[in-house]
């Protein structure tokens, strides 16, 4: 089959996957990952976002380990995020996971900034001793791509250690950070972040804002609920619905703590 066929293929899996959950383009995908074209290993990684196929993730793991390639292997570094997510919660073998981890460790130390902030990312939900102090160095790198990695990282660690690195980031200059600090709070979900993120609504950029209301909305609590239910009424224009989506999960959340139905 022609380049472009197979590239149009992986784009079309990728496109049908997104809109129908139930379809699956797993085979599909493994058979991209071995295609000889970068453009085409790219395609594959991409269509199979959301697989936890073992298969798929040996294939993965072998890229991140040995691709030339360093768009594909950060791309494949990436895409291992989803299977230390699911090892944390029992959903895969200890020695899948560790390999995993172990790779991820090692393109974490390369010199290619773009491979190192892949794998700080898809570092994050491991809970291997080592990973803490390779989400420190990047955070203190100075390197803008390693300190959003590593904001990145912290969110999906659930490690309360980070709350104070993503607070302090939720009122950075640059709001593509500001951005990312309001995404790993919500992720997080610590109720140490509230406070921080109460500040946050009176940030000027409407991106941030709508991740900030979201955030709120996803860690809950009786201040979080308060915060927005104070702010309901001064929103800005085209917000009112983001608001009232917090306040509903926020609520629910709040319930749940008290063991209540929401």
């Amino acid at each position: 089959m022609p380049l472009p066929e197979r590239e149009f293929l992986l784009d079309e899996a990728y496109e049908l996957a997104d809109e129908d959950l139930a379809l699956d383009f797993t085979a599909l995908g493994r058979v991209g990952l071995a295609d000889p074209e970068p453009s085409v290993r790219l395609r594959a990684i991409q269509a199979l976002w959301e697989s936890l196929d073992p298969a798929a993730g040996d294939l993965l793991v072998t890229l991140v380990e040995t691709e030339r390639d360093l768009d594909v292997r950060a791309a494949a570094a990436r895409s291992l995020l989803r299977f230390l997510e699911a090892a944390e919660y029992g959903r895969l073998d200890e020695r899948t996971a560790r390999r995993m981890t172990a790779a991820l460790l090692e393109a974490a130390a390369s010199s290619v900034e773009g491979l190192r902030a892949a794998a700080v990312e898809a570092l994050g939900p491991s809970g291997d001793p080592r990973v803490p102090a390779v989400i420190e160095a990047a955070y203190e790198s100075g390197q803008p791509a390693l300190r959003l990695a590593a904001i990145r990282a912290m969110g999906y660690s659930a490690r309360e250690e980070w709350a104070e690195y993503i607070a302090e980031q939720l009122a950075a200059d640059d709001p593509e950070m500001r951005f990312e600090a309001a995404l790993a709070a919500g992720a997080l979900g610590s109720e140490e972040l509230v406070p921080a993120l109460g500040e946050a609504l009176s940030d000027d950029d409407a991106e941030v804002l709508f991740a900030v209301i979201e955030a709120l909305g996803d860690i809950g609590g009786d201040e979080g609920v308060e915060l927005l239910e104070s702010y309901r009424d001064e929103a800005p224009p085209g917000l009112e619905d983001a608001v009232e989506a917090a306040l509903e999960a926020a609520r629910g959340i709040q319930f749940r703590r008290f063991g209540e139905l929401p």
